[in-house]
């Protein structure tokens, strides 16, 4: 809480809807975490994936660092969902983050694109996106253009068949 601390409110709102809220859970190991194993979701979501700076965001090697995070969430998503659940990603698309390529990502675990959403922080009162560490992880970030991806498992005839063309 020490890095945001505006977000006690936003977090004292969720739990009293009843949310279950959990800190520094890990993309390999989620599936295996006390409050989530044996558990199935209908909805899986990462807002702005982001595996940290080794270099700049347009180095080859910084991109394949953020497609490894996101492929290692994909697989471990794919294991928590319901048979018509969906994980959600919003992620930049300008340049260079639209070369994270993210729709194949999701394909290479058996995941398909069911839409693609422009997001707009604006449809969402009170969401403030923010860095995730270091001494500036208070702060926002500007999102310029950005979308949520919206997948679902495919289909296991289709996963026996072949991807569907």
């Amino acid at each position: 809480m020490e890095k945001y601390p505006n977000a006690v409110r936003t977090l004292n709102e969720l739990e009293g809807k009843g949310c279950v809220v959990l800190h520094e859970v890990d993309v390999d190991t989620m599936s295996q975490h006390p409050l989530l194993a044996d558990k199935l979701f209908d909805r899986i979501v990462f807002n702005f994936p982001h595996a940290g700076f080794i270099g700049m965001e347009n180095q080859r090697f910084q991109i394949e660092l953020h497609q490894d995070l996101v492929r290692r969430f994909f697989t471990t998503a794919c294991e928590m969902l319901t048979a018509r659940g969906e994980v959600h990603v919003t992620h930049k698309t300008a340049h260079p983050f639209g070369n994270w390529n993210i729709v194949k990502l999701a394909e290479e675990v058996g995941l398909y694109l069911v839409e693609e959403a422009p997001f707009t922080r604006d449809d969402y009162p009170g969401y403030l996106n923010k860095k995730g560490s270091g001494r500036k992880c208070n702060r926002t970030f500007r999102v310029g253009q950005c979308s949520t991806y919206k997948f679902a498992k495919l289909p296991l005839q289709l996963l026996v068949l072949g991807s569907p063309s």
